[in-house]
């Protein structure tokens, strides 16, 4: 950070008069003072997230997606900041939205449930490319990564599950407050210029559930990055926001969940699932520490999360019973509806609605064992042995929450016998989580397929040493392009 916080007894927001308090004010207090003196778990938590969305920003620039996008950012002017995969730099908005949609164009990128949102497709580039501009510390991205994460996971349980699940995408909503606060603390801003940055995000924030299966949805992951780190640039600036863009009349809870969203908060008395009361807090703002109590779930497979629980279900069954395609009469998944409405397209035609197919990726994995990055090319999408699968999978949608509800998987073989299980949380959540040793593996897979590297040592060695004095900038430098970028190569790979 670029200067020390203030203590709570310095901090005097002068917003405009009010005669209660926002829930922005708490917010901002706690962002811009609070001690950054995190414990191990949640250092190395944030350690293990950047490790895992680099790798996926490295891989993600690899993908037509983002050969487009360069196409129409390459033109939008120079600038001190890296990005995946290139030998180019950029100013820290643009940097910030390149490298976003990078992390998410595979949506191999983790999972924060409070949120309910990818948390660090948005705010490592964010954070990344703020650093970089100031020349600031890995240990201040950290800082900040923690930080964004409690203030986006914050918000979420205030508006969460109804915003999410009346369709908006949270990784471009709540993503962009998340990264305006993590931005204003590596910033060093006050508590009233956060406050400014945290209100002005909150008109960066915006995008639908209905880009789900486009190229449109991982740029989602690209405009809120960019727009936090607008948002706490031109606050830093001066700039100012109103006071009541979170719970106000015609502020976010209002808008972005509906009229009733204080019927639907008693509605949720006693049944909140990740903290999701529907209510703002207006103290305790760090506790608990959500990085520690929630945790993030790293992916296991590059695709939609709503299809782990029961794609690890499937593939546990398979390794204990021999299935194969050819002795499988029948898959059934009961699963909460919010998992599978996300799951829209049973016959997909390309990458982006492979990744939302719970028949694509059941009958991918009980061919191979794993859903690879490989399984999401053109050909692979083609197979016609898995296609013809498609048919023996059944699903019911279940109007439960995640947390009341386990998914079920049922299979049926053509001997007759069923076997079946049920799965609460996915391989990768805090409840099952993946070491660093199985991390890096997935890191290395995704620079693997990446087509911009050669030698990844320096970059390997740099996320395995966080701990150790770093400069963000050589975070970047590593990152970037080390062979000439060939023509864009297809859909998947």
């Amino acid at each position: 950070m670029t200067s020390p916080p203030e203590s709570a007894s310095q901090i005097s927001l002068k917003i405009m008069p009010q005669s209660r308090v926002a829930p922005l004010e708490p917010l901002a207090r706690w962002t811009s003072s609070v001690a950054a003196d995190w414990s191990v778990q949640a250092r190395e938590t944030a350690h293990m997230a950047l490790i895992d969305t680099i790798g996926c920003m490295v891989a993600g620039a690899s993908s037509v997606l983002t050969d487009k996008l360069w196409l129409a950012l390459g033109n939008w002017g120079d600038g001190p900041c890296s990005l995946a995969g290139r030998s180019e730099t950029l100013s820290a908005p643009w940097a910030a939205l390149y490298n976003g949609a990078c992390a998410h164009a595979l949506d191999f990128d983790d999972n924060f449930d409070p949120a309910k949102a990818h948390a660090s497709a948005v705010l490592v580039p964010a954070l990344l490319a703020v650093a970089e501009q100031e020349d600031a510390a890995v240990e201040a991205m950290i800082d900040g990564y923690i930080v964004g994460l409690q203030i986006m996971g914050r918000v979420g349980q205030a508006v969460n599950p109804f915003h999410r699940n009346r369709g908006w995408h949270a990784t471009a909503t709540l993503g962009a407050i998340g990264a305006a606060a993590g931005c204003a603390r590596l910033l060093g801003l006050s508590a009233e210029q956060t406050a400014h940055a945290i209100s002005m995000s909150t008109s960066r924030a915006g995008g639908f559930m209905s880009q789900f299966g486009s190229e449109t949805k991982p740029l989602h992951a690209g405009f809120a990055a960019s727009g936090g780190v607008q948002s706490a640039l031109m606050a830093r600036a001066g700039l100012t926001a109103g006071p009541d863009t979170l719970d106000g009349p015609t502020g976010l809870r209002t808008l972005m969940v509906g009229q009733d969203a204080d019927v639907l908060a008693e509605q949720m008395r006693g049944t909140a699932e990740h903290g999701q009361t529907m209510r703002f807090a207006d103290s305790d703002i760090g506790s608990p520490l959500h990085i520690e109590a929630y945790g993030l779930k790293i992916k296991r497979f590059p695709n939609c999360g709503s299809v782990h629980r029961a794609l690890d279900g499937l593939l546990a069954l398979r390794d204990a019973h021999g299935l194969t395609p050819e002795n499988t009469e029948e898959i059934f998944v009961r699963a909460p509806e919010s998992h599978l409405r996300n799951l829209m397209y049973d016959r997909p035609g390309n990458e982006a609605e492979a990744k939302f197919s719970l028949e694509y990726n059941l009958a991918a994995g009980l061919k191979s064992g794993m859903v690879t990055l490989a399984d999401f090319n053109d050909e692979a999408i083609a197979r016609p042995d898995v296609r013809d699968f498609f048919p023996k999978i059944r699903k019911e949608y279940v109007a439960k929450m995640e947390s009341e509800f386990p998914t079920e998987v049922h299979v049926k073989t053509s001997s007759g016998d069923t076997y079946s299980t049920q799965i609460a949380m996915p391989v990768g959540s805090k409840a099952a989580p993946i070491s660093l040793e199985q991390l890096f593996e997935k890191f290395d897979a995704c620079i693997g397929y990446a087509r911009t590297r050669k030698d990844d040592q320096t970059l390997r060695s740099l996320l395995s040493n966080l701990s150790a004095p770093q400069q963000a900038r050589d975070l970047g430098r590593a990152m970037r392009a080390q062979a000439p970028i060939p023509q864009a190569i297809s859909s998947g790979g």
